[in-house]
């Protein structure tokens, strides 16, 4: 019941917080994850969220259907923090990756990003009103990248959706050209 009232905050906290845009705008938050990292990480720490073709949605290659927002939240939040110090989950949040990706374009993956975004201000909200007493969004730049960088960074990399675009053909009209039948003169 407990969790259940905390997931409630979360949704109030960021349903004020996102009503401007991821956040406040006030603070840096993004870290740039390389791919470098993402791929020399250890595969406990790492958190897949794909989005396939039919917009539903693979936790680190298992299909999650029937899942609800606060069963997510809380997967992902268990994920992060590893309270129970399961040797499939994290081992820190600092060490922490969640790597989000879409098979095409799906209204889906917009909606779990922000509710990884959400996940990640709970988590610095909570942390922040154990050590300041107040909530994260009130606290200065400086304070708020000592919770992120010490504690809680965002770790989130948003794996690449493009498509080469030179592997898609031309819609001009006319025979392609071929290289091999063109005679120079």
């Amino acid at each position: 019941m407990k969790t259940l009232l905390s997931f409630f905050l979360i949704f109030l906290f960021s349903n004020l917080s996102f009503g401007q845009q991821w956040l406040d705008n006030t603070c840096k938050i993004e870290n740039e994850i390389t791919n470098e990292e993402y791929t020399s990480a250890q595969s406990n720490n790492i958190l897949t969220l794909i989005v396939d073709q039919e917009g539903k949605l693979l936790m680190n290659g298992q299909k999650k259907e029937g899942l609800s927002e606060i069963q997510f939240k809380e997967s992902v939040y268990d994920f992060l923090v590893n309270p129970s110090s399961i040797k499939t989950k994290s081992n820190s949040p600092k060490q922490a990756i969640i790597a989000i990706g879409s098979y095409g374009e799906h209204k889906n993956y917009d909606l779990i990003l922000r509710y990884v975004r959400e996940i990640y201000l709970y988590a610095w909200d909570t942390y922040s009103e154990e050590k300041y007493q107040v909530i994260y969004s009130n606290l200065d730049c400086k304070k708020r990248e000592k919770i992120r960088s010490k504690n809680f960074p965002y770790n989130v990399i948003e794996l690449s959706k493009e498509e080469d675009d030179s592997k898609k053909p031309s819609f001009s009209p006319g025979v392609p050209p071929f290289a091999g039948d063109v005679i120079d003169n």
